[in-house]
């Protein structure tokens, strides 16, 4: 899942993989260099974080399937 967010030292956007920032790989503002990884503390919260955000996804996707099936489309 691609994301980004402001480099905390030059402000310009960081584009990042979430997956990989849990498995640990760290990234680089493109223009400060700044580097940034997660802290192993915070994986296990935000591995659950994503998680529930993809089971609402799926759930969404089969909301949208249903309701196509039970408008005729």
């Amino acid at each position: 899942m691609k994301s980004e967010l402001p480099c905390p030292d030059c402000k310009t956007s960081i584009s990042f993989d979430l997956k990989m920032l849990l498995s640990g790989t760290s990234f680089s503002c493109p223009c400060c260099n700044l580097k940034f990884s997660l802290d192993p503390g915070s994986k296990p919260q935000l591995t659950k974080a994503v998680e529930g955000f993809s089971e609402l996804q799926r759930l969404n996707q089969q909301a949208s399937a249903s309701s196509s099936q039970v408008m005729g489309g």
